[in-house]
């Protein structure tokens, strides 16, 4: 029985079981403080300290989240090391070739940046939040890794670590969300030897799914739950794929970007009016579905045309007419540079639910 997709079970004989002796007692111990670890660092996110100020200015502070996480870390490198040493030595070889090649390995050995950090360093490890969800009722935060570049100078020239762990880090870690990255860590060492965790009534995994939040949107929760990027990508297919709510759009701007134009303007709901921005592309995609837009011209309403695969403005090409904006939906449309525009989107693409918020908005 599987409880989620490449989740082995307890029989399973794993990549590298543990060999049966005294030490394997220790690995198990491990086992579960890093499982306990790992939870105490998501409990962490509702217990950091955030200072709202005027503005919708926030100040936040992640100092719990950094003390669990860097506790979950030193615990996850002494099991790599158990497994390095407490293998057969073709078997160790087999295991950090296994650990350079495999994704959740990468990222294993990235986050052993951190851990010599908080052991070796004296620098403070410090995390980004740039998301806050709560209120009266308390604040939850979504940390994330820093950049390399953006950690202390010691930190990005730690002695005693190998310039590898630095490229992972670099590669797989940075940006990431902390609690996501180590989720990854149990998952890759249970795969190693699914026999070694502890085990619920249920078989899965003792201490997963992690107690939710009630934060709005999707939160990851077991080491074998899709990642809110790999979630993200799939429903972006599938809202990209439904046509827009509304009775149409009206596109008001084109903004130019390297690979595509951004087509921004205003979905034409019962009540009121959302602002959109949606590549050509998908534009041209709904047109074909049957999905109405139309242009603001300085000459009124235009009909946007496929011809050919190129959006039409009569024998214009949408890309280069002159759009006007019109009164208050124009002031939808109009907001921002033209590299405000473009993170704007990008952000879209890289959140689904705030995609959908725009492109099926309810009626």
């Amino acid at each position: 029985m599987s409880f989620n997709p490449g989740q082995p079970v307890a029989t399973d004989p794993g990549l590298f079981p543990i060999p049966v002796g005294p030490a394997r007692r220790k690995v198990i111990q491990k086992y579960r403080a890093l499982a306990e670890a790992i939870g105490r660092t998501w409990t962490a996110t509702v217990r950091s300290d955030v200072a709202l100020h005027p503005g919708s200015r926030f100040d936040i502070d992640c100092e719990q989240v950094v003390i669990d996480a860097a506790n979950a870390l030193v615990i996850a490198r002494t099991i790599d090391q158990e497994f390095e040493g407490l293998l057969a030595p073709n078997d160790q070889e087999a295991y950090k070739k296994f650990r350079d090649d495999d994704t959740d390995g990468r990222i294993v050995r990235g986050l052993t940046l951190i851990r010599n950090a908080d052991t070796h360093a004296d620098s403070v490890i410090e995390m980004d939040s740039n998301r806050v969800v709560g209120g009266a009722g308390g604040w939850r935060v979504f940390p994330v890794w820093k950049e390399h570049a953006d950690l202390p100078v010691e930190i990005q020239n730690l002695h005693r670590t190998a310039s590898g762990v630095h490229k992972r880090y670099r590669d797989w870690v940075a940006g990431r969300l902390v609690v996501e990255t180590l989720l990854d860590v149990m998952r890759f060492f249970d795969r190693c030897d699914p026999s070694l965790a502890r085990r619920s009534e249920s078989g899965d995994l003792q201490g997963f799914p992690l107690i939710e939040m009630g934060a709005q949107g999707y939160d990851c929760l077991h080491p074998y739950w899709l990642r809110e990027n790999e979630l993200s990508e799939q429903l972006l297919d599938r809202f990209m794929a439904m046509a827009p709510t509304g009775v149409g759009r009206r596109i008001h701007r084109a903004v130019p970007r390297i690979d595509t134009t951004l087509l921004v303007g205003v979905t034409v709901l019962s009540h009121y009016r959302m602002s959109f921005i949606e590549s050509a592309e998908q534009v041209a995609r709904d047109i074909a579905g049957g999905y109405v837009y139309t242009a603001a011209t300085n000459d009124g309403d235009v009909p946007v045309m496929l011809c050919d695969g190129v959006l039409m403005l009569g024998v214009t090409a949408l890309a280069q007419a002159d759009l006007a904006a019109i009164s208050d939906e124009g002031a939808l449309a109009q907001d921002g540079t033209d590299d405000d525009i473009c993170a704007s989107w990008e952000a879209q693409m890289s959140d689904a639910f705030w995609y959908r918020e725009h492109r099926r908005p309810a009626l």
